[in-house]
């Protein structure tokens, strides 16, 4: 029983589809190196030695952890993050180095190099009627503005647009497990971030998927029809919290609700506080683990949390509380909210917030007086709330609303105010592909007229 366990055990495959530089590999193997010490030591019971193992290759090894990563750079780190966890797992059973076999590290090449998502043929530069490549702003680099000193895109850092010949869904290995932490890009900032003909290209390819998922939402998407074809035991995916908002839950709803062949969420935390490693911003993500076939499942959420002592980074220490059951599209346990039916009598009762598409439109409580002081007849400086403001601490800031003014009446009616929108907001705006949001820069990207029109007259 032992040796067919460690059998299985050696035999298993765990995929991260966008492994960075290789850290949830890196658990993972020490995971089954935890779990192979235990079957060892059943085995050394009938006088087999870890010698014996690794002649009959019945030993956990890099070979079987694999992984996906577009940055060359990443793929390298991911090789040695590997290979310097199986050493020191290896120095711990054998506590020689002259045990080591040569060559001591080998080139396995389960670390790919390539995109996670698409496949194509190659890439061709998109040119316009002069046959010069067409550019776009690179989505990153910015610059100090000469008046307000805040910074804005740099109009100079360009890079080409390219065309996408013969894309199509990338395969990825095969393997029992996935696990991973796929980029947390928003559906907003995609075309931004990737391009448009990269977004315009993964759209086309992911029909199933709708084009108001975020990012990370492709890997989840893909992570759960190999799951419901047999093709993994398990997969384990860090995502944005709001995989249990509309536009995201979809997806994860499609799978679960499938007749013929569903998928279980078997672990999930909503709502957990994360560091982020590219910028050390404070975020919050969703942990959830899926599996094959109606299974239960186990919800954690976060009751407390608290500054680590011992990290400077900002990592919070979480206390949890644990629920058994079926988890739904939600994530919660118990009735699914997106099977009930919309009552008619709630209609227009609620709308979606507005979107700036501009961080320059934001006050700040001194900018906001000053403005007022300015223009006390005024009424586009209001005060600007979103769902953390109230659900925790108000930031207390303020926002630009020129909503209803063309451009010279937006001027002439707070020319300071529209001074700030031409420094901070128009500069961002000018990059923008759609023409409507690029042209009326001095507007909110969505102003939600039809919430206006229902609060339009009401004291509160």
């Amino acid at each position: 029983e032992a040796r067919k366990f460690l059998d299985g055990l050696t035999a298993t495959k765990v995929l991260d589809p966008a492994c960075g530089t290789g850290n949830f590999l890196y658990v993972s193997m020490v995971k089954l190196k935890e779990i192979e010490a235990e079957a060892r030591d059943w085995l050394a019971q009938l006088g087999e030695t870890q010698t014996d193992l690794e002649h009959m290759e019945r030993t956990v090894d890099p070979k079987q952890f694999l992984g996906i990563e577009i940055n060359p750079r990443a793929v390298a780190i991911a090789e040695v993050v590997l290979w310097i966890g199986w050493l020191q797992w290896h120095l711990r059973d054998r506590k020689s180095p002259e045990s080591f076999s040569e060559p001591i590290l080998q080139a396995y090449g389960n670390i790919e190099c390539r995109d996670a998502l698409l496949e194509y043929d190659k890439k061709e530069l998109v040119r316009d009627e002069h046959g010069k490549p067409v550019t776009r702003w690179d989505g990153v680099t910015t610059k100090k503005h000469p008046v307000t000193g805040e910074d804005v895109p740099d109009d100079t850092a360009r890079v080409a647009v390219d065309r996408y010949v013969n894309p199509r869904k990338a395969e990825w290995p095969q393997a029992d497990f996935v696990v991973g932490n796929p980029p947390f890009i928003g559906n907003k900032r995609m075309r931004t971030v990737l391009g448009d003909e990269y977004t315009a290209t993964l759209r086309a390819t992911y029909e199933e998927v709708p084009d108001t998922a975020d990012y990370v939402m492709y890997w989840w998407d893909k992570a759960a029809r190999i799951a419901r074809a047999g093709g993994l035991q398990r997969f384990g995916l860090i995502t944005t919290n709001s995989i249990t908002q509309t536009l995201n839950r979809a997806i994860v709803a499609e799978h679960i609700q499938e007749k013929n062949e569903p998928l279980s969420v078997t672990f999930a935390i909503p709502d957990h506080p994360w560091v982020d490693s590219a910028d050390g911003a404070a975020v919050r993500v969703a942990m959830t683990s899926g599996a094959s076939g109606q299974l239960g499942g186990s919800l954690t959420k976060v009751f407390a949390e608290m500054l680590s002592d011992e990290e400077t980074d900002g990592s919070v220490v979480c206390q949890f509380e644990t629920q058994q059951g079926h988890i739904t599209p939600e994530l919660t346990v118990g009735t699914s909210v997106t099977t009930l039916v919309p009552l008619k009598g709630n209609s227009s009762l609620s709308f979606q917030g507005m979107a700036l598409c501009g961080d320059g439109f934001v006050l700040s409580e001194s900018e906001a007086a000053s403005l007022r002081k300015a223009r006390p007849e005024s009424a586009v400086i209001r005060r600007y709330l979103n769902g953390r403001d109230i659900t925790q601490v108000s930031r207390g800031v303020s926002v630009i609303d020129f909503f209803g003014l063309t451009e010279p009446e937006a001027r002439g009616t707070h020319p300071e105010a529209f001074q700030v929108v031409l420094d901070r907001v128009k500069p961002v705006r000018d990059q923008q592909k759609r023409a409507h949001r690029r042209e009326r820069y001095w507007l909110f990207g969505e102003t939600v007229a039809g919430f206006r029109r229902a609060v339009e007259g009401l004291a509160r």
